[in-house]
């Protein structure tokens, strides 16, 4: 046997094992792909968007309604003056928090409910606040700073 035959017999082994490597990371990323969850808000029709609360065009200067699942929290936020104002309809308590300071107790009464908000799922305004519920929950929040409340109907607080 020629060196050369041994070297090229070497050289077919690696290309056939490197398209093998190949074909298993495509597979494996179009397993992936195929089998992701939508992202939350998401429509089940194919090729529609998904709808996230309070985005859209001009979202960051018009004001916006949203709420729990359950619908049991209503919010309200407004870009001019920046805050988020929440509350839980059941004991009427209200939170308002803004990008600097603490949460302040409030009197509030939502009529409209707004956007209802997917389960888990996290908003983000402008200036450093966002605000995240669960089904019976929101928690707002400075991203950069201390303030923050949390309606609950059990639970509720502010700091």
């Amino acid at each position: 046997m020629k060196v050369g035959s041994v070297a090229t017999f070497k050289t077919r082994h690696m290309r056939a094992a490197v398209r093998l490597a190949a074909a298993a990371c495509v597979a494996c990323l179009s397993a992936i792909v195929a089998f992701a969850p939508k992202p939350a808000g998401a429509s089940g029709t194919r090729g529609a968007a998904a709808r996230f609360a309070c985005s859209g065009p001009n979202s960051s200067k018009v004001p916006c309604h949203f709420s729990t699942p359950s619908g049991n929290i209503r919010c309200l936020w407004t870009p001019h003056p920046n805050n988020v104002a929440c509350e839980l309809r059941a004991s009427g308590r209200a939170y308002r928090l803004r990008p600097t300071g603490r949460a302040k107790a409030i009197k509030l009464t939502l009529a409209r409910r707004g956007q209802t908000l997917p389960r888990n799922q996290q908003i983000v305004f402008p200036h450093s606040l966002s605000c995240h519920d669960t089904r019976t929950t929101m928690t707002c929040n400075q991203d950069f700073g201390t303030g923050e409340f949390k309606l609950a109907p059990k639970g509720s607080h502010s700091s």
